[in-house]
């Protein structure tokens, strides 16, 4: 597993997002600070991740969209941190659902900015999660504070309505087919949801996921 490092003063960031034009005129941004340096842009999240697997120093930051073919920014960020965990993900998106940044946070991005930010606002961001904190976009700051501050008993896995109809499918016995089937939903939608259930409950198989659910009264 590679950790980050430093080799000058400036923070080493990558920018991952297949807008070409944004990369560069953020990158160009990014390099006429005295603090932050970007090393490497990439247009989809499987050439960054490949790139990251060969990389002796990973950048100590990542800027990472959501909306990506073929591997959405959400579903890289997990392949991220098991290569690099010491690396801070910032999420840079136009997207501001609330279960975009549910799902960010939970599986590890460290900040979560939109694209209207100004490149001082985003460097801010960069800095101050390469110190350890949690930058988050202003306009989404108190939707994220009741999110993640203010966990609520009754639903503190974050499960969307939808994910709790799922489980409750699920231990009702139904195969995956059967689920598609009851809410209308597509095969390939409901086991992305399973694989998003499984990973906020942290569980493996759908015996745990059950004897999990069950105990913590989620069915």
């Amino acid at each position: 597993m590679h950790s980050p490092q430093n080799k000058n003063c400036r923070i080493p960031v990558w920018i991952i997002d297949d807008n070409k034009e944004f990369c560069f005129i953020l990158s160009e941004a990014l390099n006429l600070s005295g603090t932050v340096e970007c090393q490497k842009r990439f247009h989809s999240c499987k050439s960054a991740l490949q790139a990251l697997t060969t990389e002796d120093s990973p950048p100590s930051v990542i800027l990472l969209d959501i909306k990506m073919p073929k591997m959405s920014g959400l579903d890289a960020i997990t392949s991220i941190k098991s290569v690099t965990s010491a690396t801070q993900i910032i999420m840079l998106t136009s997207y501001d659902l609330d279960e975009n940044i549910r799902t960010a946070m939970n599986r590890g991005a460290s900040g979560y900015l939109l694209k209207s930010c100004t490149p001082v606002e985003i460097i801010n961001a960069i800095e101050k999660a390469q110190k350890g904190d949690s930058p988050v976009d202003p306009m989404i700051t108190k939707r994220v504070m009741d999110a993640f501050l203010l966990q609520s008993s009754e639903n503190r896995y974050f499960l969307t309505s939808r994910e709790k109809d799922i489980l409750q499918c699920l231990a009702s016995d139904l195969t995956v087919q059967d689920v598609a089937s009851k809410l209308n939903l597509s095969y390939f939608t409901v086991d992305t949801h399973i694989k998003n259930i499984y990973q906020k409950l942290n569980v493996h198989n759908r015996q745990g996921l059950v004897t999990k659910a069950s105990k913590e009264r989620l069915i």
